[in-house]
């Protein structure tokens, strides 16, 4: 079975919920933040949040509520589940870990679920918990220890008992869904075993009281074995907003109160007592007849029992002995609130959706000062639109948000002047790691995707004053509307041929992109388009332009201070150091340096020392062993410079004026190249440089190196040289330069891709050799000119082996390395258009291991790097100075690989919603949606207006566009301008800049947007075919004859126009636009109006797929019938932002049509078949052919008119015809949200993606109740394609292929060979990687190919295939074992949070591998490796009893649906991976490593 293996590159950003209080210590002030199914907690002092840990929960997380129990020193959190669980958390202080006290589920099987979000309310006085889940019905949950020894509950508890017919059956553990069924201890080493897994007994009871009658509410405790009872009790409510528990002494009954819509569409708020007469819950009459603003959404307790109601555009105090009293504030929805004082109620912090913060003071009165009197309400400033705010103290405030980045504020006093909150955002700035200059970014925000007229007017009105100070960021990229992937490997969408779509391995492969992901986030005010690249960052610390660098190195030199001893300064250092900044350049050398310490800001001066030979550029420079010399080697000579005096000291010149060609200095010894081919080797000895040996070679020296292998003893065994004709390197031996028998060749090692296959040899001439130790390991690194990297792992016991060889294509251009130390780990810096940094894999366990070191190449987050030095300074730790772009600049490395985000701010408003990149004309396409107010002018110029006339001529329908312009003209007259416009954008990928932009139609708004080159159709002729029959068209499409040339480099834009009074978008256009350099405009190629929203286009053999509501057009750009006063117009018309294309005797045609099923929202194809992906039908499945039409057939045909044929999803006549031919179709009812296509598995890997079964654990399942399982007959199809649905979900879906005879399997139907909950709903997805392709011998091409998508809550993932039956079934196993052996706080069962659900069904997940949960098992202790590994503590053996009972425990939880097709795996429990699998604990941990490189 082939599965897919998925993992977060990035985890979800999104803030949903946050609270704080003393959770970790009791003087600790702890922020406690809810992202997805990440819980995060942090420490808060001193205006600084530090991050404690992030715990993964098996389950999303709906609700988050701190509660401080008044016996306690420290709080817990209450946390609540997507699926009805919940659990209570606490802080282990001695192991610092949370611990679980108590979980359960609260399941109504009858019930309805809620149609809001699920509500959760704690009683202030910590009596009971509220929960509102379903329809009608509330759970009650209580907090107290013993709920017998509480007098309000004795009343609830004794009518449950007595009234039988009281529903009980709302929580706890389910039948079928108990996460831990058995008891829950914990061993010596911290790992919880499920008792009936411990060594020491044989015992499988369930934990006292549990219960596995169906319908039994229970709630487990990981402290104790004690059962609480959660109560179920109804209300007359159904669509209840919200619910809060009231204010009152703890001497009173529990009162909660709702916030509800009756069926009239009127709200109103009903307050609920408990523990009354009979044990229900007592409507309190007073608040019965309360009827409120129609637009409130939210409730908040205040003193003496009242609530403030807040609604979009008033708040409302109400109580049950008093007159509401009410306040009108700025229309807009309010997102979060929070008190400033808790405990008093006077001061209350409100922020909406347009990201103003607001303070409202509250000043009570009557009889008991707990009546409010009077409100009063401020606004503090702009921020993110909050989902969550919470008060930190100190004035300080965590805004958490779901489409902005995540802030900590401070609230002043008095409002801040533009200068502080200037150098504050740029503070902030800082943090966030952006380290572009401020106004820069404030220009960003002031671009010419904003509308004209409102940039003028923002620019001339004055700015409110703000009490808000930023003081720190972090990024956020969500929602991720849609993504490009831009970076090495890029596969230009221009001129696809057939052969380049097909899905074989190595073209798929070859075309996939990896670097940088550059998506659409954010909305509202922060909209903004996010970068988001893996590899080393280099932040930018200083910089000058310098042309013509040759080489570069650092050179640090301490002298000692001399001072007088009976004045001497403590404070004084005793030695200054001066940084050299050796720079060479064409026929010079440019010495730029300091002096440390050097204060606060460093003056970096060009400087003129004696000794250097500055008139001649330098081959190679370093300082002696002692640090009193430095060596120069020039191209005439080698000089030993003293250090002191700075005066040469030793010269060497070559014999009879030869030249020297190359050279490298380490340390106290010195290797040239003299006369092309001729090894000197030098040594420093007391102080003179003295020539020890010579050796002539036979071919020229390319490059040479003399760095020892072995970092600490500083003294180099062999001199390595690169030679130019043989393209080879050869080692020699020290002192003597005697050749080593060992053969380096450069040849292409077996099983290395290489784009020359007619040669074994990359092509490239070697350009830089490297002696370096990696991880224990000796390597030979060798850069050549073509990009490639040749290593060779060696062995120098008793003579030098080679142990293995390795060639890696890291860019397009020569490749210099560099060794250096980055954060205490011995590294390579490899220089080129694509740089990379080298360095050994470290590992988190204690473990021997005797196999050579494996590699990393993490790419350099800064491109074009051509020359690399490492800085040895105080004032600026780990700083390396880099020449790229023209400049020279110092920057300092990030310790680790890892993914970095940058931020290009759009104008607030401007919601990205696609985005597309050309790489041939260096430029992204952005679509976007701007917000308008009712003065906005909808048409920011008049030129607009006349592009707009002028696209009206390129219509291939020209009447449907007159007739959608006379519809919008009467409207606008009417009605004035819409509430939103759509935009297009063409931005440089370089700076981000804006290019050009244009404005849509009155009420069109961007749907889709991809880049492609279109091939220019000519009009087939009449006479082409001689037979009344259907023929293959074979290969008449790409004749010449039929194709005149491209139409290169050009964006396709897809909108749709719902017009005021329509409900769906009945028209819609595909626009065709380019980029101009000459006139620095953008061009409008053509466009097409379409019978409805183009909700997708896809380029496709030269031509365009576009869908189009409930149909597939394939569009062509085709010649027209005739040339005249049309085209000549339309030539005629330019516009001041846009200008019509030179062809304009082309247009865009439908050469074909297929009906879908209800909407189709996106397209994915492989190779002539494309995959439909609908809105609520999931996938179709249609394949592309052309035929020839008969003479007789085509003059009928041409009969008809063209608007008529196209308005039938006809073609304009003439012989060759295409059309679309549905396949399959996939009949479960998937609410489609991302479709990709999975590449087929290669040749080599084809016979093992099915493995024997090694026992029935691993059977395959052919038929169960008349569904037909494509496991079953080993389906090997090419069309394999990924599904993500509304429901965060993700489905593998494949036509059956090679079936056997019989009726098993039906044709036209696809298959479901794989499904697995996500936990977040995916946007987008596609092909393409974040790190370099680096084949691993171990494992050749297992892994592959990269998907990369991205989710609502802003999260990153990578999708790939194993291609490798067995190895996923280990995997399968080591992810089974993982979850079952290794809970997370919460205890929630992983079967039940990666089972699919949906709306209609909740089944058990298959067929994919959580990459999160697997790779864990590399940060576990050795030991605990070992107990999962063997599936329990000890030296557990797997009995055949055990064994039964296990898959009895998994085969309760295994629900097969009736309907629909799936393949099923039956699902592996507990097991002994290696025993069962016949592998070893390293060659798991060698498989688990090699996933982790795909990210």
């Amino acid at each position: 079975m082939q599965y897919q293996y998925v993992v977060s590159a990035y985890k979800a950003s999104s803030v949903s919920k946050s609270t704080n209080g003393a959770f970790t210590s009791p003087q600790a002030c702890n922020l406690i933040v809810a992202k997805n199914n990440q819980l995060q907690v942090f420490q808060f002092a001193a205006g600084r949040l530090e991050q404690v840990g992030s715990w993964t929960l098996y389950g999303k997380i709906a609700s988050l509520h701190f509660i401080h129990p008044k016996d306690r020193l420290t709080g817990v959190i209450l946390v609540t589940s997507e699926k009805y669980q919940f659990a209570v958390l606490s802080w282990n202080a001695a192991d610092q870990r949370i611990v679980t006290e108590s979980t359960g589920e609260f399941v109504e099987v009858t019930g309805r679920p809620s149609t809001e979000s699920k509500l959760v309310a704690v009683d202030p006085w910590q009596r009971v918990i509220a929960v509102y889940a379903y329809q009608g019905i509330v759970h009650l949950l209580p907090l107290v220890s013993d709920p017998q020894s509480h007098s309000i509950w004795k009343t609830l508890l004794r009518v449950t008992s007595k009234d039988k017919s009281t529903n009980t059956s709302i929580g706890g553990l389910s039948t079928q869904d108990k996460p831990y069924p058995y008891a829950v201890h914990q061993n010596e080493s911290g790992l919880m075993i499920p008792k009936y897994l411990q060594s020491d007994t044989n015992s499988t009871e369930f934990i006292e009281g549990a219960n596995r009658t169906k319908g039994k509410a229970t709630a487990y405790s990981e402290r104790s074995t004690d059962i609480y009872p959660i109560l179920t009790r109804y209300i007359h409510e159904l669509k209840v907003l919200d619910m809060q528990f009231l204010h009152g002494s703890s001497d009173e009954q529990p009162t909660f109160a709702v916030l509800y819509e009756d069926a009239n569409m009127q709200r109103h708020v009903h307050a609920y007592r408990l523990g009354e007469a009979q044990g229900e819950m007592q409507p309190l009459s007073l608040w019965s007849s309360l009827s409120l603003e129609a637009a409130a959404t939210k409730l908040i307790p205040l003193l003496g029992g009242e609530v403030m109601v807040v609604g979009d555009e008033s708040l409302a105090v109400v109580g049950p002995s008093r007159q509401p009293l009410g306040m009108s504030k700025r229309a807009a929805a309010v997102t979060a609130w929070t008190w400033i004082d808790a405990n008093a109620c006077t001061r209350l912090l409100l922020a909406d959706e347009h990201g103003v913060l607001s303070l409202v003071v509250l000043e009570y009165g009557g009889a008991d000062q707990h009546s409010v009197q009077d409100i009063f309400i401020e606004r503090l400033g702009s921020t993110s639109v909050a989902t969550s705010l919470s008060y930190l103290g100190d004035g300080c405030v965590y805004i958490g948000s779901h489409c902005g980045d995540q802030m900590l504020v401070r609230l002043h006093t008095q409002p801040l002047s533009p200068e502080t909150v200037a150098d504050a955002s740029r503070r902030t700035l800082c943090l966030w790691g952006d380290n572009s200059d401020i106004d820069g970014s404030m220009k960003i925000l002031e671009n010419p995707l904003s509308d004209t007229a409102n940039v003028s007017k923002q620019q001339q009105a004055p700015k409110p004053s703000t009490f808000v100070e930023p003081l720190q960021l972090y990024e956020n990229l969500a929602p991720m509307v849609d993504l490009c992937i831009v970076g090495m490997g890029e596969s230009t969408p221009a001129r696809n041929t057939p052969a380049d779509t097909l899905a074989n391995g190595s073209k798929r492969e070859a075309g996939g992109s990896y670097g940088s992901v550059v998506s659409c986030s954010g909305m509202a005010n922060t909209p903004g388009l996010r970068v988001v690249r893996n590899g080393i960052g280099i932040g930018r610390l200083y910089g000058i332009d310098l042309a013509g660098v040759m080489g570069l190195w650092s050179l640090t030199i301490a002298q000692p201070v001399r001072t007088d001893e009976s004045a001497m300064d403590l404070d004084k250092p005793e030695e200054q150091r001066t940084v050299l900044l050796v720079v060479s350049l064409i026929d010079c050398t440019l010495l730029l340096g300091w002096t440390e310490p050097a204060g606060e800001q460093i003056d970096v001066a060009e400087m003129a020392l004696g000794g250097w030979r500055l008139s001649e550029s330098t081959l190679a420079t370093c300082l002696s062993r002692s640090g009193r010399h430095v060596v120069q080697v020039t191209r005439q000579a080698v000089l030993l410079i003293d250090s002191a005096r700075w005066a040469v000291q030793t010269e060497w010149k070559p014999e009879n004026g030869a030249g020297i060609s190359a050279a490298s200095v380490c340390g106290d010894q010195v290797a040239v190249a003299v006369n092309g081919n001729m090894v000197v080797y030098f040594e420093k000895q007391q102080d003179v440089l003295k020539q020890v040996a010579c050796r002539q070679l036979d071919k020229a020296i390319a490059c040479i190196d003399v760095h020892a292998w072995d970092v600490d003893s500083g003294t180099a065994t062999h001199v390595a040289v690169g030679l130019w004709a043989a393209n080879d390197v050869c080692l020699l031996a020290l002192p003597d330069l005697v050749p080593v028998e060992t053969k380096l060749s450069l040849d292409m090692p077996q099983g290395t891709s290489s784009d020359s296959s007619s040669s074994s040899k990359s092509g490239g001439l070697p350009r830089s050799v490297l002696m370096s130790t990696l991880g224990g390991t000796p390597y030979l690194l060798v850069g050549l000119g073509d990009g490639y990297l040749h290593q060779f792992a060696l062995s120098l016991e008793s003579s030098v082996a080679v142990c293995e060889h390795k060639a890696i294509a890291l860019g397009s251009g020569p490749l210099l390395l560099t060794p250096f130390i980055n954060h205490g780990k011995q590294s390579v810096f490899a220089a080129s258009d694509h740089s990379a940094v080298l360095f050994a894999e470290t590992r988190s366990r204690e473990r021997q291991d005797k196999r050579v070191s494996k590699l990393i190449y993490a790419s350099v987050d800064v491109r074009g790097i051509k020359r690399m030095a490492p800085v040895d300074s105080q004032a600026m730790p780990m700083a390396m100075c880099v020449v790229s772009d023209m400049q020279l600049w110092i920057g300092q490395a990030d310790p680790v690989q890892q993914l970095h985000v940058r931020s290009h701010p759009l104008p607030r408003w401007a919601a990205p919603h696609r985005i597309a990149h050309c790489e041939a004309l260096s430029a992204y396409a952005v679509a976007s949606i701007h917000s308008l107010d009712s003065e906005a002018p909808w048409a920011d110029s008049a030129a607009d207006a006349a592009v707009w006339e002028s696209q009206a001529l390129l219509n291939t329908n020209a009447q449907q566009a007159k007739l959608l312009d006379s519809d919008v003209t009467a409207i606008l007259a009417a009605g004035g301008p819409p509430a939103e416009i759509g935009r297009f954008s063409i931005l440089d990928s370089q700076t981000m800049g804006v290019l050009g932009s244009v404005l849509l139609r009155p009420f069109e708004m961007p749907e889709s947007l991809c880049s492609l080159s279109l091939k220019r159709l000519q009009r087939p002729e009449s006479t082409a075919a001689s037979e009344n029959a259907l023929q293959p068209a074979g290969a008449a499409f790409g004749a010449s004859g039929n194709v005149q040339g491209w139409l290169d480099n050009v964006f396709v834009l897809g909108t749709s126009i719902v017009l005021p009074g329509e409900d769906d978008a009945r028209r819609g256009r595909v626009l065709l636009c380019g980029w101009d350099f000459a006139l620095h405009q953008i061009r409008i190629v053509g466009s097409f109006t379409a019978l409805g929203a183009v909700y997708s286009v896809v380029p496709f053999r030269g031509m365009l797929l576009a869908a189009v509501n409930g149909r597939l057009l394939l569009l062509g750009w085709q010649r027209r019938a005739s040339s005249g006063e049309t085209a000549a117009a339309a030539r005629g018309k330019v516009g001041s932002s846009a200008v019509l294309a030179e062809d304009a005797d082309y247009e865009l045609v439908v050469l074909c049509s297929q009906q879908t099923q209800i909407t189709a929202l996106s397209i994915s194809t492989n190779g002539d078949y494309i995959a439909v992906g609908d809105v609520m039908s999931s996938v179709s499945l249609y394949h592309y052919e052309e035929y020839m039409l008969p003479p007789a057939v085509a003059a009928a045909t041409s009969s008809i008119s063209t608007q008529q044929q196209q308005a039938r999803g006809g073609t304009a006549g003439g012989q060759l015809r295409h059309r679309l031919v549905p396949v399959s179709r996939d009949y479960s009812g998937v609410w489609t949200t991302a479709i990709a296509t999975v590449a087929p598995p290669l040749e080599q890997n084809r016979e093992h993606v099915y493995p024997d079964p090694i026992d029935a654990e691993t059977g395959f399942l052919a038929r169960q109740g008349g569904v037909y399982y494509a496991s079953a007959f080993r389906n090997l199809s090419q069309e394999r394609f990924v599904v993500a649905d509304a429901y965060s979900n993700l489905i593998r879906v494949s036509r059956a292929e090679d079936v056997p005879s019989g009726d098993a399997v039906d044709g036209s139907r696809m298959y479901v060979e794989a499904r697995w909950h996500l936990g977040d709903m995916v946007n987008v997805i596609r092909p393409g990687s974040l790190v370099m392709d680096i084949p691993d011998p171990e494992f050749p091409g297992v892994f592959r190919p990269l998907l990369i998508y991205g989710t609502l809550h802003g999260a990153v993932g990578v999708i790939t295939s194993v291609e490798n039956g067995k190895l996923g079934r280990i995997l399968d196993r080591l992810q089974t074992n993982m979850a079952h052996l290794l809970p997370t706080p919460g205890l929630w069962d992983y079967s039940q949070w990666r089972g699919f659900s949906s709306d209609q069904r909740s089944t058990q997940a298959f067929g994919f591998l959580d990459g999160d949960l697997i790779e864990q098992f590399l940060d576990l202790p050795a030991e605990m490796q070992q107990q999962v590994f063997v599936g329990g503590s000890g030296e557990l053996a797997i009995d055949e009893e055990e064994y039964a009972l296990k898959n009895e425990y998994w085969n309760s939880y295994s629900r097969i649906e009736a309907e629909g097709n799936v393949a099923v795996l039956s699902q592996m429990a507990v097991s002994n991976i290696g025993q069962r699998e016949d592998i070893s604990l390293e060659y798991l941990i060698r498989l688990v490593e090699s996933l982790t490189r795909l990210h």
